[in-house]
């Protein structure tokens, strides 16, 4: 089974350019970003941790750097899970 390549530094405009939002979801928890994608294997989750912040950098959250903190090894059944196994690994 091939595994979702996560980027180990990204921004919330990336993923969302990416694919993650129509196909998942990519969403801003607190100074966390929890994504979501679907492949042909299933759904695939990740945790990112903002880097910088709109108040030091002025820009907006989506153009924020992010660093990879944690990706899910198993896929899961639906969306649903995948952010369930998300909101577990914050």
């Amino acid at each position: 089974m091939k595994k979702t390549a996560w980027a180990k530094e990204t921004t919330m405009e990336k993923l969302e350019m990416g694919g993650y939002a129509s196909m998942g979801a990519v969403l801003k928890y607190d100074d966390h970003a929890l994504v979501v994608g679907l492949d042909a294997n299933g759904y695939h989750a990740a945790v990112y941790e903002f880097i910088d912040t709109p108040e030091e950098t002025g820009l907006g959250d989506i153009e924020c750097r992010l660093n990879l903190v944690e990706a899910a090894t198993e896929s899961f059944k639906d969306g649903g899970h995948a952010m369930a196994w998300c909101m577990a690994h914050i």
